[in-house]
C-alpha cells in the first residue's frame, strides 16, 4: 500500500491568471508561486508519499523534464509519474477516479482547482483540497490538507 498526492499545477503551484501569458523562469518553463511551493514543501516535508501529476501540462513534457522543473523550483518531492490516460477528451474527475480504482493506494490527497471534481464519487471527494486559480496552495489550503492527512489517512 502507498500514500499518494495527486497534483495539478495551474491553480495550485502556478497562479498566473488565464488572461495573462505565463512568466517564464530561467529554464524556460512557467514560474511557480514561491509561497505555494513553500506550503507544498511544508506539507510533504515529513510525509512518505508518491507524487502523481494530473495537470494537463503533463502532455507537453516528459517525466524527466518535469522532475528537473520541480528541482529548479525547489520542490523537495520527486514526481513518481503522470496520471494515465492524459487526454483532453476525458474529464479530470474520470482520470482521478480511474487511477484511484486501479492502483494499490492506501491513502491519497488531491490538490486541484478543477471544478469538475465537485462531481467526484463521495468516497474520493473528501480527500480533495480545492484551490483557486489566482490564490493556489495558500496557508489555508495547507491546513486543510494537513487535516485530511491527520483525520482520514490510516497508518
Amino acid at each position: 500500500m502507498k500514500n499518494v498526492i495527486i497534483l495539478d499545477l495551474d491553480g495550485v503551484l502556478i497562479t498566473t491568471p488565464t488572461w495573462k501569458a505565463d512568466e517564464m523562469d530561467f529554464d524556460g518553463y512557467s514560474v511557480f508561486n514561491k509561497k505555494c511551493v513553500e506550503n507544498f514543501n511544508k506539507l510533504t516535508e515529513d510525509l512518505e508519499c508518491e507524487l502523481w501529476l494530473s495537470s494537463t501540462r503533463r502532455m507537453n513534457k516528459t517525466l524527466q523534464e518535469f522532475r528537473e522543473i520541480f528541482i529548479n523550483r525547489n520542490i523537495k518531492t520527486e514526481i513518481k509519474g503522470f496520471l494515465p490516460n492524459g487526454d483532453y477528451q476525458i474529464s479530470r474527475r474520470k482520470e482521478i477516479e480511474a487511477f484511484l480504482s486501479h492502483e494499490p493506494i492506501n491513502n491519497f490527497l488531491i490538490l486541484d482547482d478543477d471544478s469538475s471534481l465537485h462531481n467526484l464519487d463521495e468516497k474520493y471527494k473528501k480527500y480533495w483540497v480545492q484551490t483557486s486559480l489566482l490564490v493556489g496552495f495558500n496557508s489555508e489550503k495547507l491546513k486543510q490538507a494537513q487535516e485530511i492527512i491527520e483525520t482520514l489517512w490510516k497508518d
